[in-house]
């Protein structure tokens, strides 16, 4: 069996990471005073670096569930990936 990326799964990969970011960007906007590029390295100092990623991730597993139920699995796929990619960068960060 020949293993085989299409477009699909990198657009919805790189879709994922984009959404995981925007997310990030959003909750830090809307829920603290803090600045993602501005405070980047305090919330590195805090420990709430990880924290954050991982709530902004819950745009990008929105968008796995709205192009799963669509069926529209190569891009979930995509999305998938990238969110268990940003679970494995979290983890070892």
């Amino acid at each position: 069996m020949e293993f085989m990326i299409n477009k699909e799964v990198i657009f919805g990969f790189f879709l994922g990471l984009i959404l995981a970011f925007v997310g990030s960007f959003l909750y830090l906007q809307i829920v603290t005073d803090y600045d993602l590029f501005r405070d980047f390295d305090l919330l590195d100092r805090y420990g709430i670096l990880s924290k954050v990623i991982t709530l902004g991730t819950m745009l990008s597993v929105t968008a796995f569930l709205l192009f799963f139920y669509k069926k529209k699995d190569s891009i979930a796929r995509g999305i998938l990936f990238s969110i268990i990619t940003l679970l494995i960068v979290t983890f070892l960060y």
